[in-house]
């Protein structure tokens, strides 16, 4: 190697430590390159709704759910990164009964309120105090198409249409009557205001969070009766 160094010095006057530097710039250059490509492919392939697991809610690979908010958000994966969780002007809302039956489907809304930027997405999932699992199935309503289920309804988030709006209407079937539910159920919700620039900065990310008592009929209309003999 110094033999060669040698007679290119000779030859142009370059040294191999000049071109050495030169390549080692250049494949800097390129490295910068790939990963802001890879952000900016991240960050538009999120417009058609949120990674799993982005609420804190999560399953790993060994089965176990994990209790949100001890998991990844939106924030955490790195795709909307500028700004701490809720540090932003606007307000991040779930709208949802406080009581259910077994089976029973509830409406949730989800709403974002105060935001100045025009795109606007969110991720939502349901748990219980049983080992922090994931339960109940979120349905698609009807023909909407601004919203979507994903993992088999463990999870609903926008769809790339439904980011042009401020606000999104769920809808979750509670656990069948066989199924124990540990109450309460509580609904995690992580939202984004985004200013849709294809780039992980310049975004807000918020949570919400509301719980739901999923109790049977027979004991709801044992506490009614307990009630009217107090």
């Amino acid at each position: 190697m110094k033999q060669f160094s040698s007679y290119l010095y000779k030859k142009t006057g370059i040294s191999g430590f000049f071109i050495f530097l030169r390549m080692a710039n250049y494949a800097f250059i390129v490295f910068l390159i790939s990963i802001f490509v890879l952000l900016s492919q991240h960050s538009f392939a999120n417009s058609d709704g949120a990674p799993l697991a982005s609420v804190g809610a999560a399953t790993t690979k060994d089965g176990w759910n994990l209790y949100a908010p001890a998991f990844s958000t939106c924030n955490i994966l790195g795709c909307h990164y500028q700004y701490t969780v809720g540090s932003g002007k606007g307000k991040f809302m779930l709208f949802v009964l406080e009581e259910c039956e077994p089976g029973e489907i509830v409406d949730i809304l989800v709403s974002f309120k105060k935001t100045d930027t025009y795109y606007h997405g969110f991720q939502i999932a349901a748990q219980d105090r049983y080992f922090n699992r994931l339960v109940g199935t979120f349905i698609n309503v009807g023909d909407d198409d601004d919203t979507q289920v994903e993992a088999g309804g463990l999870y609903a988030t926008h769809t790339k249409k439904g980011t042009n709006q401020k606000y999104w209407h769920v809808k979750w079937q509670a656990p069948p009557e066989d199924f124990w539910v540990a109450n309460p159920v509580r609904f995690f919700a992580v939202g984004l205001e985004a200013d849709n620039d294809g780039t992980a900065m310049g975004d807000s990310v918020y949570s919400a969070t509301r719980n739901i008592i999923v109790t049977p009929r027979k004991f709801r209309n044992m506490q009614m009766q307990q009630l009217r003999k107090e």
